[in-house]
């Protein structure tokens, strides 16, 4: 007899690697320095930046008034070392809190049994301290030769210098665009070609694709919100039109002076869209297929007409190993002139009660179908309409009123082999012939991982010796496969825990860096806006205009970066549901999860914009104007 492993699909195969999920959980112990630490250098810089633009003209006249420029450094490095040590205590607090949260989260999605537990590691904590000394010292060492070696008139008059903008042709820009394009296509050719590929060449073609999509991307990012705000200035109607003049004087300043801050953004969201999408439909994928690959704790297979009894000594030998609550040995029949096996009611529902499920009720002259593969659900119930009889052996059956039901059953193995089965009433049933038998298990604690191998060793040892039925013949290929529900937990989850966390993980932190730089992008410019909004007050602008155009420009400035991640996420989902969608046994779970993860990040996104726009306002506007 051959045993051939369980029945595998790709979207699994990839993971099982023999390991029990217990020793995966540690894993924000080993990421937090490296993740965390690699993406915010630009966070740290752009605050030192935002506290030195802050008090140049302080640090002026401190100068003016005698004290010398080394003093006034020192002055600035003391008391930026005093706010970084607490913002990194302060963090780390935090972190540790939220690092017990998001395990729990994980946990959560792949239904581990789980408390709420911090747990803090000194190296992760001293790696950290480590990044951040240096992030924050080679910060603050570049403000303070900027304060040494800055004039006092440059830092009295630094913020009011115009800004310099390198124009570029329109030529050029919509050269660039349609090559981003190009490059974004091909990366999505890539991809197809990638998931086509069963060799090594498959992470060559992954790795050029992202880089081609990235640089697509940063290109697309840079150049569109120039051609448009170009088009908008050349509609002179529109432009002249009530505040438009001075809304697109203040979105063309941020475009030219932010376009690369922007463009950076955009990429951060696509790679936290991208993750958060994987990490979230990794967890329901797992859930949704070990349901439908292990319902019942322990299983064996066989393809040979043999005798029940046969089983008889493979319940023994399990109840040696761990307590059998309850067994039930059926056959699977084969339907004379049918391409489908049937079941008899009994075993039917004796299956259904060892998942916890209603038995089936139906007449001596009736028949259903059980499939729990969602995409043949509709070939089947087009065939039942176009033919709701079933004649066999003299027997003549219609269709009940239920005429399919769906729970998980495996049947692919278990209860069937094609992703389906007939359910006929007892009587006809035993006008057929069993030509494969099945033993369903359920066991106390679900048994244990290393019970498959167990089962498989005794199964192959002679001690087990099969009879079988008086008339029948053994097949020439015999396949016998097992299943155990434990074994198949600890060796999948392995490595579904770890893309899921990653995926999470890098989520949280890439969203929460790019909305972090495009607060400080809109508030470190504070000062210009506010004599900008002071010179269209005095003008006589009224303060709901004034509010008005706070919105549009912090919506603009949000939105701008938002556009293409988002279009590639709905891209991404798309293609996870073509090439995907039928390994997950749970119909419509890849667009439910897309919708789940563009909800999620547009909620925590809204968060910062409108804490952005609260801060803006109360800075800009005038207390009655608020």
């Amino acid at each position: 007899m051959s045993t051939p492993d369980n029945r595998s699909v790709n979207f699994f195969s990839l993971f099982r690697r023999g390991q029990h999920y217990s020793k995966t959980w540690p894993l924000e112990k080993r990421l937090a320095p490296v993740f965390v630490e690699n993406r915010v250098i630009k966070m740290t810089r752009y605050a030192i930046r935002f506290m030195l633009g802050r008090r140049k003209k302080e640090f002026a006249t401190y100068e003016l008034i005698g004290m010398e420029a080394k003093t006034v450094r020192n002055l600035f490095l003391a008391e930026n070392s005093i706010i970084g040590t607490g913002a990194f205590l302060l963090g780390s607090l935090v972190g540790t809190g939220l690092s017990g949260l998001l395990n729990q989260v994980v946990k959560n999605i792949f239904e581990v049994p789980h408390t709420y537990q911090v747990s803090f590691s000194l190296q992760a904590w001293a790696v950290t301290f480590l990044f951040f000394a240096l992030m924050y010292g080679f910060g603050m060492l570049r403000a303070a030769k900027i304060i040494r070696h800055q004039k006092v008139i440059d830092l009295l008059y630094d913020n009011r210098k115009n800004e310099e903008y390198h124009f570029k042709s329109f030529r050029h820009s919509l050269l660039v665009v349609l090559l981003s394009i190009a490059a974004m296509v091909a990366g999505v050719i890539l991809l197809g070609r990638m998931l086509q590929t069963q060799t090594n060449e498959a992470f060559l073609y992954l790795g050029g694709a992202c880089l081609l999509i990235l640089v697509g991307v940063y290109e697309l990012h840079r150049q569109i919100p120039l051609l448009l705000h170009r088009f908008a200035k050349q509609n002179l109607r529109h432009k002249y039109k009530e505040e438009n003049l001075f809304f697109l004087g203040q979105i063309g300043r941020r475009i030219h002076s932010a376009g690369r801050t922007m463009a950076v953004v955009a990429i951060l969201l696509t790679i936290s869209l991208a993750t958060m999408f994987v990490g979230l439909t990794m967890g329901a994928g797992y859930k949704a297929n070990m349901k439908a690959y292990y319902p019942y704790d322990a299983g064996v297979a066989i393809d040979a007409p043999l005798e029940k009894s046969s089983m008889d000594s493979i319940v023994s030998f399990t109840e040696e190993h761990c307590e059998v609550e309850d067994s039930v040995i059926y056959y699977l029949y084969a339907v004379p002139k049918k391409p489908i096996e049937a079941l008899s009611l009994s075993d039917y529902n004796h299956l259904r009660e060892i998942l916890g499920l209603s038995p089936v009720s139906m007449s001596n002259n009736e028949f259903l179908v059980h499939c729990d593969t969602w995409n043949y659900m509709d070939g089947i119930g087009q065939g039942l309409k176009q033919q709701p009889e079933l004649t066999f052996n003299g027997w003549t059956l219609t269709v009940a009123e239920t005429p399919i039901l769906t729970e998980p059953m495996e049947q692919y193995q278990m209860a069937g082999t094609k992703g389906y089965v007939l359910v006929l009433p007892d009587e006809a049933a035993s006008q057929l012939v069993g030509e494969k038998i099945r033993l369903a298990l359920k066991l106390k604690d679900g048994g244990y991982p290393e019970l498959k191998s167990d089962l498989k060793q005794f199964l192959n040892s002679g001690k087990w010796q099969p009879e079988l039925q008086s008339g029948q013949q053994l097949p020439e290929k015999v396949t016998m496969g097992v299943t155990v529900k434990a074994w198949g937990v600890a060796n999948s989850l392995t490595g579904f825990t770890a893309i899921s966390f990653c995926g999470l993980y890098l989520s949280i932190i890439f969203i929460i860096l790019s909305c972090s730089v495009l607060a400080f992008e809109q508030l470190s410019a504070i000062d210009k806006n506010q004599k900008n909004y002071a010179v269209i007050d005095r003008l006589g602008v009224p303060s709901h205009r004034q509010a008005s155009l706070i919105r549009r420009e912090l919506s603009t400035v949000f939105l701008i970066p938002l556009l293409f991640p988002l279009l590639l996420t709905v891209l991404l989902i798309a293609g996870a549901q073509f090439f995907f969608g039928e390994a997950i046994l749970q119909q419509g779970l890849v667009p439910l999860y897309g919708l789940v993860t563009i909800l999620l990040f547009c909620a925590i996104y809204l968060t910062y914009f409108g804490a952005t726009m609260f801060l803006f306002k109360r800075v800009i506007l005038r207390p009655e104007m608020r």
